[in-house]
């Protein structure tokens, strides 16, 4: 009998040590995942209504545990070659020059991608690393408020510690072997504090009398310990919570980060998108003037050898046809350049081949009326609703620092229940005469104070910080949105201007080819005509691709930009449904779409 229980005994105190050490006892990663998943859906829920984005996924990689060579070393090492041992060389003499490196970076072995506007924000929203940062930014402040809740929940413990003591003599051995299993649970107080409870149980005696023949077959030895530590000045009230209250608003502000981020990547996208597109045309417009300067030097070389155009008429009009190639050279490695730019910022490698495909993206001109849109964006902006929060929270971090002020004084309670040492039998029979209790009552005097005067100091500066930096932010919306507003109007105009300046370049022209035809004229002036239609084109292009970035940051800056859960904008109001205006212009022209036929 005595040797059963002994091995009850030790087979409970087993269970009890390694469900301790068990990890389940907490839930699984994915479980807390899940919960923080949930949560953040929850608040931006919240913050953004029932049809606000929800996108919280975060799946890290597992790490790569393998240990890396020199991974635990003091110093690692450094490449770092002489001069002589680089791998830089002279190029060979009379080596040609590469012209066409639209291809130089990419790898021939990968398969082309073609993306329009929607396909590289999806694109982006799976791979950008900026895209990723900004979500796990929001994932990491919702660990820490499901951590700081946990704090604010009951808490279980449970210990089991075994100590083996004795005082060896001479000829004699001295031993005692203590075994106590202790399970604790805390719970914090909302307005300050702690109560616990502890249950200990105590092995020791029982595994004695199992393993002797003396005493009887069990008894009880255990105790219940109830405390509680309130204060009741310093630390007491609402303050107590202040770390709850500030990591709750944290995820909320987070929360407004991530949507606004995503408002503004959105916009970033759009406009490498557009500005892609104006590249595209500035490179066809290219290839339309360099074909015409060649067949100018063609007739003028041809006119030459029929002795009526001088030689220097032709070598001027070849010059031309020289400084149009170098041109388009650098127009193409301008688009290469911005390209891989663009290829960085979605999370794209380099090496890929990728083909920016020309989508209709309607965008009209919103109607613009500062009177209504610097109120507009005062009250949407998320950034500017997390400024004033801000300084909700300065003032309250003022509340605490001066609550530190105060004195201490704090109420201890303690009760400790005990069994019947005498008991015979198993089970929990409490003994009043052998449990205790105590109730206490101290007060410490606020003699030494300065530390805490200076935060006190400290948190009225960063209050008043708060609040200037709010008033400053205001007058930096209005700003904003009065500069969105004035880019809005150039842009249209100088769209305006340069239709009109295509038109005009395009009768020049025309009318320049109609009077070689009929007496001589001085190349020059054909030349000239071709340049001007070119940077009118040019010009155009950029006009409108100005335009169209100056909408999107007038809906930004207003707080009116909203992007759906699969990168797709979402047009405000009935920006789409209204009628165009009189003078909108066209919002992306095709290459070449604006050209007579017998344009060169």
């Amino acid at each position: 009998m005595r040797r059963k229980t002994l091995r009850c005994l030790l087979t409970a105190a087993l269970c009890l040590t390694s469900a301790a050490a068990l990890p389940g006892c907490y839930g699984s990663m994915a479980d807390l995942d899940r919960e923080a998943a949930t949560l953040i859906a929850r608040r931006q829920a919240l913050v953004l209504g029932e049809h606000g984005v929800r996108d919280a996924s975060v799946t890290p990689a597992d790490p790569d545990w393998t240990d890396r060579e020199g991974q635990y070393d003091y110093n690692p090492a450094t490449a770092n070659p002489d001069a002589p041992g680089l791998p830089a060389r002279q190029m060979e003499v009379g080596r040609d020059i590469a012209i066409d490196h639209s291809q130089q970076t990419a790898n021939p072995d990968a398969v082309p991608l073609e993306l329009d506007l929607p396909g590289l924000l999806a694109y982006a929203i799976e791979h950008a690393p900026d895209y990723r940062a900004q979500k796990e930014d929001l994932f990491l402040s919702t660990l820490a408020l499901i951590i700081e809740r946990h704090e604010w929940g009951p808490r279980f413990f449970n210990t089991v510690s075994a100590n083996l003591s004795g005082t060896p003599e001479s000829g004699d051995y001295d031993t005692a072997l203590d075994l106590v299993n202790s399970f604790r649970v805390t719970q914090r107080l909302p307005y300050g504090g702690s109560a616990s409870v502890q249950a200990l149980v105590n092995y020791t005696t029982l595994l004695q009398q199992a393993s002797t023949n003396t005493g009887p077959d069990e008894t009880q030895d255990a105790s219940i310990n109830a405390s509680i530590d309130l204060p009741l000045l310093r630390g007491a009230g609402r303050v107590a919570r202040e770390d709850l209250i500030q990591t709750e608003r944290e995820l909320v502000y987070a929360a407004r980060d991530f949507e606004r981020f995503r408002r503004s990547f959105f916009v970033d996208i759009a406009n490498a998108y557009f500005d892609l597109l104006r590249q595209q045309n500035g490179i066809g417009n290219q290839e339309m003037q360099l074909e015409g300067l060649k067949a100018l030097a063609d007739r003028l070389s041809a006119e030459v050898d029929r002795g009526r155009t001088p030689q220097f008429e032709a070598d001027d009009a070849e010059a031309q046809v020289l400084f149009g190639e170098s041109n388009l050279i650098r127009a193409q490695d301008n688009y290469q350049t911005a390209l891989d730019r663009l290829k960085i910022q979605i999370g794209m490698p380099t090496t890929r081949p990728l083909t920016i495909v020309r989508s209709e993206i309607e965008i009209p001109v919103p109607a613009l009326d500062e009177a209504e849109a610097v109120p507009t964006a005062l009250a949407n902006r998320l950034d500017l609703q997390t400024t004033r929060d801000r300084v909700d929270d300065s003032r309250r971090s003022a509340r605490v620092a001066q609550n530190q002020l105060m004195g201490d004084l704090d109420l201890t309670a303690d009760l400790n229940l005990r069994t019947d040492s005498d008991a015979d039998r198993a089970g929990l029979d409490f003994e009043l005469e052998d449990s205790s209790y105590s109730l206490g009552l101290s007060y410490d005097a606020p003699l030494d104070r300065k530390v805490e005067l200076a935060q006190y100091r400290r948190s009225l500066v960063l209050l008043e910080r708060a609040e200037r930096n709010y008033r400053v932010d205001r007058d930096r919306v209005a700003l904003d949105v009065r500069g969105a507003i004035r880019e809005i109007d150039r842009s249209r105009l100088t769209v305006i201007l340069q239709e009109r300046n295509i038109e005009f370049a395009q009768r020049r022209l025309e009318g320049i080819r109609i009077r070689v035809q009929r007496e001589p004229i001085e190349p020059r002036r054909l030349i000239e005509a071709e340049e001007d239609l070119l940077d009118a084109r040019n010009r155009r292009d950029e006009a409108v691709a100005d335009l169209q970035a100056a909408v999107l940051q007038y809906l930004l800056v207003t707080g009116q930009m909203r992007v759906a859960p699969d990168g797709s904008w979402e047009a405000p109001g009935t920006l789409l449904t209204a009628g165009p205006g009189v003078d909108d212009p066209p919002v992306q022209p095709q290459p070449g779409e604006d050209t007579e036929p017998g344009d060169g």
